[in-house]
């Protein structure tokens, strides 16, 4: 009989063993499930970090854009005012050449009628042009309007995408 119970206590320290070799299987088993869903997250965040580099240069490259269309706007308005500015001021010239050579031409009495109608046109064109420049200005305020929320837009889209990455980070590495 001491052989039978030595064979039992053989038999369950052997069944123990197998136990603890099938909880061992199952934790590798799961170490190995880790393993794999790791590598996945390190794959996505690293393609992640690839879409996040070109969309930040097609952000820059979009501001970069914007800014030179600010300028090259800038530019033209100048040019234009200064232009719109010169052939007013040779207009004004050669209109009072014309109204001077013929106030010298006629009496006194239409001298004083030509003198009137001269300052009415002059407060005209000066009414004119100045509600030219009104318009022109309200336009230009309009554009950088409109450009200054394109930029807040693309500023706000740039914090998101940071934070989105920041969270990813974070999350993959909590």
């Amino acid at each position: 009989m001491p052989n039978l119970s030595k064979l039992d206590e053989t038999i369950d320290q052997l069944e123990k063993q197998a136990d603890m070799l099938k909880q061992n299987n199952k934790v590798l088993a799961k170490v190995s499930e880790l393993s794999t869903a790791i590598e996945k997250g390190v794959n996505e965040l690293s393609i992640g970090n690839k879409n996040f580099d070109g969309t930040k240069k097609d952000i820059q490259a979009s501001l970069k854009s914007l800014n030179d269309s600010i300028g090259n706007l800038e530019k033209q308005n100048e040019k234009h005012i200064d232009s719109l500015i010169s052939s007013n001021k040779k207009f004004l010239r050669e209109f009072e050449d014309t109204v001077s050579s013929k106030l010298e031409r006629f009496s006194s009495d239409i001298q004083v009628s030509i003198s009137r109608e001269r300052t009415q046109l002059q407060e005209a064109l000066q009414n004119n042009i100045t509600s030219q420049f009104n318009n022109m200005e309200s336009k230009q305020k309009d554009l950088f309007a409109t450009q200054a929320k394109q930029i807040s837009l693309l500023k706000i889209l740039l914090f998101v995408v940071i934070g989105l990455c920041i969270g990813l980070g974070i999350k993959l590495f909590v």
